[in-house]
């Protein structure tokens, strides 16, 4: 008896010992993988993918069998063993059904836009492995994040944690990667000739959607072939007596008709693509010879993520690089350089890396991966007036859509405009978090926090040009900056109370909705280093009992606050 017992545990600990040991090759396999992709070294690649489905398939067998299903129910080490038969069968569908496929398409990315134009056939022939890929790594990751990891062992409950983080936003971009290369031939003029405007957002000088659209382009695009046909900048379009298009009493409440008035405010509300269309408005009073298909755009930040891609380029005889160009985007320039010579440097950053990327890139992949970065963090943004084009977009998170109701998920935005008239919002930082604290007759209760403060003193900032403290004209001091914020609670709920520094606030709006989602105004005077902290509560919308999403807009700090956030409800 005692033999057969020490038999039975020792086989056990060796099956165990197996399955760690398949585990771990993958996990050197997968940093091989990340290795060979950033070195561009093909067969690198195609090694590390053999071995990572020859350890994943291995621990899955192990796993899979009678003597490991015995082992799941087993007191005290049930749930780990079943935690470790899903990572490992996910592990191996992952490696073969995801990782697989999506190689495939690497190398095609060298030919895929060569001489300023991407090869449509190309591109159609991505669609059907990256849709295999895309959805065997949702299912996947749909998997894992169904098991209860909480009553694992530290060691697993750490790694099973983080392998479901990695596969989410792994699922995440693959589903982004999917809706682009299906939607991409027709945006470039597969089926006739599209013009885009591209606006260039200024974070120094923040807007809802990004930043204040300083300089713009008009893109081409025809057959595949992109050029930037005309460049300008904001001052092209002339302030309007009325608003250039219909504005709801909602949106004249909130924003006032300056949304509608200045080209450079349709950014004050978080919803790309109702700024799009008065932007469209603009557009046609000043150049009614072209009518666009749409509105693009990108911040500094998000261009920065590109020439981690196409490498430096250099604007007049200066080099611009992944790591500086934040800098002399939206600082150098409004200490050295005259108004007229900033919108020039600007323009030709813009030129120069969009010429970069459409010749030879030096790393295809890593320009794929900045775009799909910039777009996750909303710096990437799309607007298309094609219905088809928007119904392949759909729900993605490139359109910048200031969401309605979304079913069980409640939505919660944050938006920050400068009202200083500068370029202040450089030394802007903050951090949004919301919670779920209660869930009662299905709506939750929600708390949220920001913090937020400069990062210069307002003494130190007061010596800095009238272009960066904006000197006073609207009445705040030269070196201290006034943010609103604007939030938005779920769609048919409320918010709360609302207090800033520990006292409560009133907002200046009462019961505005918009989308049927209540907005509050809170200002904000920003003259110190010291944090602004602002706490408020929430209630969701009936019958929004998922997992949240928070919408906050983007700064001049790679990242973002945006994201998801859990339900407290059973």
């Amino acid at each position: 008896m005692a033999a057969a017992i020490i038999a039975v545990v020792g086989y056990t600990a060796w099956q165990t010992y197996q399955v760690q040991q398949d585990l771990g090759d993958a996990e050197g396999a997968v940093s091989e993988l990340r290795r060979a992709l950033n070195d561009d070294d093909a067969p690198a690649r195609d090694r590390a993918i053999a071995a990572l489905q020859d350890a994943a398939s291995s621990a899955e067998d192990r796993t899979d069998g009678a003597w490991w299903g015995v082992m799941t129910h087993v007191p005290l080490v049930g749930d780990d063993a079943d935690g470790v038969r899903v990572l490992s069968r996910t592990l191996s569908s992952v490696a073969t059904d995801a990782i697989a496929p999506i190689a495939s398409t690497v190398d095609s990315l060298d030919r895929i836009y060569q001489g300023g134009r991407i090869d449509l056939a190309g591109v159609e022939s991505m669609q059907e492995p990256v849709a295999r890929a895309s959805k065997a790594l949702t299912a996947a990751a749909t998997e894992v994040e169904a098991v209860d990891s909480s009553g694992f062992v530290g060691v697993l409950d750490r790694r099973f944690d983080d392998y479901a983080d990695q596969l989410g936003r792994a699922a995440v971009s693959l589903r982004s990667a999917d809706t682009a290369v299906r939607v991409l031939p027709r945006m470039v003029g597969a089926e006739g000739p599209r013009d885009y405007l591209l606006l260039f957002q200024n974070n120094a000088e923040i807007r809802a959607t990004g930043g204040m659209p300083g300089a713009w382009a008009l893109i081409h695009a025809e057959d595949g072939r992109i050029d930037m046909a005309r460049q300008g900048v904001a001052l092209d379009f002339p302030t309007a007596d009325t608003p250039v298009v219909p504005l709801t009493p909602e949106e004249v409440e909130v924003y006032g008709k300056e949304i509608g008035v200045f080209f450079q405010n349709p950014g004050f509300a978080p919803d790309f693509p109702r700024a799009a269309r008065i932007w469209d408005a603009h557009w046609d009073n000043r150049f009614p010879d072209v009518d666009l298909d749409g509105v693009m755009a990108l911040d500094p930040v998000g261009m920065s993520y590109l020439l981690e891609g196409t490498g430096p380029v250099t604007v007049d005889g200066r080099s611009l690089t992944s790591e500086n160009l934040v800098e002399e985007l939206l600082s150098r320039p409004y200490l050295e350089l005259e108004p007229e010579e900033q919108d020039l440097f600007f323009g030709g950053a813009a030129r120069a890396i969009f010429d970069a990327a459409a010749t030879d890139v030096p790393s295809p992949v890593s320009l794929v991966d900045g775009f799909e970065r910039a777009a996750r963090e909303g710096r990437f943004l799309v607007a298309t007036f094609d219905e088809e084009d928007q119904a392949l977009l759909a729900d993605s998170r490139v359109l910048g859509e200031l969401t309605g109701d979304d079913g069980q998920t409640p939505h919660v935005d944050v938006g920050l405009n400068d009202a200083t008239g500068s370029k202040m919002s450089y030394y802007l930082r903050y951090r949004v978090a919301v919670e779920s604290r209660s869930c009662n007759d299905d709506r939750q209760q929600l708390a949220a926090k920001m913090t937020l403060n400069q990062v210069i003193s307002a003494t130190d900032a007061a010596e800095l040009p009238v272009s960066v403290t904006g000197g006073g004209i609207r009445g705040v001091d030269a070196g201290s900056q006034v943010v609103p914020i604007r939030i938005y609670g779920p769609a048919g709920g409320t918010i709360g109370d609302i207090t800033l520094n520990g006292r409560k606030v009133d907002p200046f709006e009462q019961d505005v909705r918009v989308k049927n989602r209540q907005v509050v105004t809170i200002v904000t005077e920003l003259s110190t280093l010291d944090d602004a902290v602002l706490n408020w509560t929430m209630e969701s919308g009936p019958g929004q009992v998922g997992d949240g999403e928070l919408g906050v807009t983007p700064s001049v700090v790679p990242g973002t606050s945006s994201g998801s956030y859990g339900s407290s409800c059973p």
